[in-house]
């Protein structure tokens, strides 16, 4: 009886030192894993943060693409060509008028007002940043109507429209006016019985350029 009870004993021993020894390999491994699984974070980390950076330099390097694009595509951006005014060209700049004499003695024998002629003066008005308007005036008769008539030819390679400028139709194409007149009420310069207006205010009357 004594022999079976040492038997038990030494048994049960034996299996608390399996026991114990088992124990200690299983938590061996999981210190291992978890090392393993911060180490393999911080990878990740590094990885999302490199792409992170790689797409903020990509999209910055496309939207300096797409601005450049649009300077490009955009003629505002371009400077303008600036305008010479010849010694005879009927120049309105700055509320000053140079060559007023010549501007009326077009008006007084330029289309309806005139017979049998053909008279023709430049006219250039100045816009400040946007550049200068140009109309080309050319009287002339036309034997078979019996008419006198002003031809109109708006030139716009100077001048710049902005964005929430309408285009003034007179300027779109050719125009074919009946005569030209001073307009003391309204202080300007008009064209009358032009195919888009009945009467086109062309400059103001100011003092002229001695």
């Amino acid at each position: 009886m004594k022999n079976n009870h040492k038997l038990l004993i030494a048994f049960f021993s034996v299996v608390l030192v399996i026991l114990a020894a088992c124990g200690n390999s299983v938590d061996e491994p999981d210190t291992e894993s978890d090392d393993n699984a911060a180490a393999h974070s911080d990878d990740n980390a590094d990885e999302q943060e490199d792409t992170s950076q790689e797409t903020e330099a990509d999209s910055s390097e496309d939207i300096f693409s797409k601005q450049e694009e649009e300077k490009k595509d955009n003629p505002s951006e371009e400077p303008l060509e600036e305008y010479e005014p010849s010694e005879a060209d009927v120049v309105f700049n700055d509320n000053v008028l140079k060559n007023k004499d010549t501007l009326e003695n077009f008006i007084e024998v330029a289309g309806e007002n005139g017979e049998n002629n053909e008279s023709e003066i430049k006219v250039v008005k100045d816009e400040g940043e946007k550049g200068v308007l140009i109309y080309d005036l050319k009287s002339r008769y036309d034997e078979d109507a019996d008419q006198g008539w002003i031809d109109v030819f708006p030139d716009l390679s100077y001048y710049r429209t902005s964005e929430n400028e309408g285009q003034d139709v007179f300027n779109n194409a050719r125009q074919q006016c009946g005569y030209m007149e001073k307009d003391e009420i309204q202080g300007f310069y008009k064209l009358y019985e032009c195919r888009t207006h009945w009467e086109y205010h062309l400059i103001p009357m100011v003092d002229a350029d001695e």
